[in-house]
């Protein structure tokens, strides 16, 4: 790698400070940003993003993911980065996981999940992620196979 090349760890941290814009972006415009909402799916879609698991957890096959509860309703918070986990830092652990992972996850558990929400947040519900991100993560890298760059 030349000096003038970012690694993937320093792509991925660009890629999740440019989805943390596209949220403020998107809220506030009060969910009328087409644009920004298109962008920030397509980000989320190639993006590794980090979670909350219950300390001691975090190394295992079997992640115990922390979970928030609004109204009744229980979503998985994930982070762009560990300064977002706010009242949560120092009570559990934090592990990156790959777009693929995390999305099928939701959708085989059908959760919920909020990405940073002690800040501007964006909701993430199963049915935008079965119907939408999988497909479309799905169909970008069968394309990627199909017509490799290099």
């Amino acid at each position: 790698m030349s000096k003038s090349e970012l690694s993937q760890p320093q792509i991925d941290q660009i890629s999740r400070m440019g989805i943390k814009k596209l949220i403020k972006k998107y809220s506030d415009s009060q969910g009328k940003d087409q644009q920004s909402l298109t962008m920030l799916l397509e980000q989320l879609a190639k993006t590794p993003m980090y979670f909350a698991v219950q300390k001691g957890t975090g190394n295992s096959r079997s992640l115990r993911f922390m979970t928030l509860t609004v109204s009744g309703r229980v979503f998985i918070p994930i982070f762009t980065n560990t300064d977002e986990l706010g009242k949560l830092e120092g009570n559990c652990d934090c592990v990156c996981l790959k777009p693929m992972d995390y999305f099928q996850m939701l959708v085989d558990n059908d959760r919920h999940a909020v990405i940073n929400p002690f800040s501007s947040y964006f909701l993430i519900w199963p049915e935008l992620v079965r119907d939408h991100m999988l497909p479309y993560m799905k169909e970008s890298q069968e394309f990627a196979e199909q017509y490799p760059t290099s």
